[in-house]
C-alpha cells in the first residue's frame, strides 16, 4: 500500500478547496484521494516538471499563474550593493513585495468559479503567495481581520511578511468579479 502523505502545510480552506506548498512525489497518492479538478499554481517561480507530469496524467485542469521573471524583478531576490541594507553589522535584503494584484484576482475568480472544485491553490512553500490568496479569499468571506491574519501567521509560521499582511488588509474586494453563481456558492458556506 503506498503512502498517503499530505503536501506541506497542506490545509483545508474550505469544503473542496485546499491549500498547500508544491507537491512532490511522496505527496501525489495523497493529492489522487482528493479527486482535484483543479490546480492552481501562484508561485513565483515554474512549477516542477514531476508535478506538471501528474497533473497531466490525472487529467487535473492546471491554472498557472506564476509571473514571469521581468514582471517579478525581486525574484530571485536582487544581490546589488545598493540593494543590501546594513544594519547592526549584518546585512539584509529589503524585504520582498506581495504577490502582483492582478495574480491574486485572476486566482480569486477561479476560486469563485464552482466548476473548478474541488480545488488546490499552491506555491513554492505553501505560505506567502497561497497565504496572500486565502487571506483575500477570507476578505471576500467577510471574515474579520484578525482572524484572517491569524490563519496567514499559522502557515506562514516565523516567516511573516509584513507587506503580505498589509496586502490582504488593504486588498479590495470589489475588483473580484462575482457572478451570481459565485455568490451563492461563497454564501451557502
Amino acid at each position: 500500500m503506498a503512502k498517503i502523505v499530505p503536501p506541506l502545510n497542506f490545509g483545508l480552506v474550505e469544503d473542496g478547496f485546499y491549500r498547500s506548498a508544491q507537491p512532490s512525489e511522496l505527496n501525489f497518492s495523497f493529492l489522487e484521494k482528493l479527486e482535484l479538478k483543479t490546480v492552481i499554481w501562484v508561485g513565483a517561480e515554474e512549477l516542477s516538471d514531476v508535478l506538471q507530469s501528474f497533473l497531466d496524467s490525472q487529467g487535473i485542469k492546471l491554472h498557472n499563474l506564476a509571473p514571469q521573471t521581468s514582471l517579478n524583478p525581486h525574484f530571485p531576490p536582487p544581490y546589488a550593493d545598493g540593494d543590501v541594507v546594513p544594519l547592526s553589522g549584518q546585512y539584509h535584503l529589503p524585504p520582498l513585495p506581495p504577490p502582483p494584484e492582478p495574480l491574486i484576482i485572476s486566482a480569486l475568480s477561479l476560486l469563485l468559479t464552482p466548476s473548478s472544485f474541488p480545488t488546490l491553490v499552491c506555491c513554492n512553500m505553501g505560505r506567502h503567495r497561497t497565504g496572500t490568496v486565502v487571506g483575500c479569499y477570507r476578505k471576500l468571506q467577510r471574515w474579520a481581520l484578525s482572524s484572517i491574519l491569524e490563519e496567514y501567521r499559522r502557515f506562514a509560521g516565523m516567516k511573516v511578511r509584513v507587506l503580505n499582511e498589509q496586502f490582504i488588509e488593504l486588498f479590495d474586494t470589489d475588483l473580484v468579479p462575482m457572478t451570481a453563481v459565485s455568490i451563492n456558492k461563497s454564501q451557502a458556506k
